[in-house]
């Protein structure tokens, strides 16, 4: 019998250790539970669309422009008299200056080996770029803030390129040299809104996806916390008993010793 209550207060022993370790790693796993709950609903998880745009260039478009059948989709300035009044108004816009730029660096197309010749930016001025590009062409269907910096990042990029195409610049007839020029500011700005749609289209589409993916996980994680929480009121009740048990236990031995 003493035997069998050795073997018993061992087993009951390794019992106790192993709840309480249980326990701790109940505690430990809640605790990490919890803190990548809230860092997966706290943490931003949305995709910029700019992950997916790549804009156009200027070797993308140029077979299609050279030669040109003088398309003019931009008007002369000067037969845009009803421009005037708008231009002013917007004289002072964010992008002016960025434009400016773009015109600036086109007119490099010009006066070439010492030819008289109109500028690009005497023909087509950069307020009235802005006003076709920017806000007949962007704001209609996109938040300006987020999109006019890359645009005209791009922009000014297709400027730099058209302005160092040596095939153009051999072309004698302005006019033609000018409708290039213009034919190019167009496409690329056609396919660049194309595929900004498109791209804020796919970062939606991946949006969605993660979103409900990151639903899931939250789900996951609760139910765990809820398991791991159970699992540690499950071990305190169970060190609980077998503490009062071992209290009574040598309680009774006690009497037992003080009775004999």
């Amino acid at each position: 019998m003493r035997l069998f209550e050795k073997i018993e207060t061992f087993v009951i022993a390794i019992l106790r250790f192993a709840l309480v370790a249980v326990g701790v790693l109940a505690i430990v796993a809640t605790v990490g539970l919890l803190v990548c709950a809230a860092w997966i609903a706290m943490v931003p998880s949305e995709v910029d669309h700019r992950e997916f745009l790549t804009a156009p260039s200027y070797d993308e478009l140029r077979t299609e422009l050279l030669p040109t059948s003088n398309p003019d989709s931009f008007p002369d300035r000067n037969s845009k008299n009803s421009f005037d009044e708008t231009e002013s108004q917007q004289a002072n816009s964010p992008y002016i200056d960025r434009l400016s730029s773009v015109t600036l660096t086109l007119d490099k197309q010009y006066n070439i080996a010492g030819r008289d010749e109109e500028k690009f930016s005497e023909k087509m001025s950069a307020s009235y770029l802005e006003r076709m590009l920017i806000y007949e062409g962007l704001a209609d269907d996109f938040y300006l803030e987020e999109v006019a910096d890359d645009y005209l990042i791009a922009l000014q990029s297709l400027a730099t390129d058209i302005a160092d195409d040596e095939v153009l610049s051999r072309i004698a007839d302005t006019s033609a040299r000018t409708s290039i020029i213009v034919e190019a500011v167009n496409k690329f700005h056609d396919e660049y809104v194309l595929r900004l749609q498109k791209s804020y289209d796919s970062a939606s589409s991946l949006n969605l996806q993660q979103n409900a993916t990151q639903v899931l996980t939250l789900q996951l994680l609760l139910w765990s916390i809820g398991v791991g929480f159970t699992l540690f009121l499950m071990v305190s009740l169970v060190l609980l008993v077998l503490r009062i048990e071992r209290h009574l236990s040598n309680r009774n031995d006690s009497l037992e010793a003080s009775a004999g």
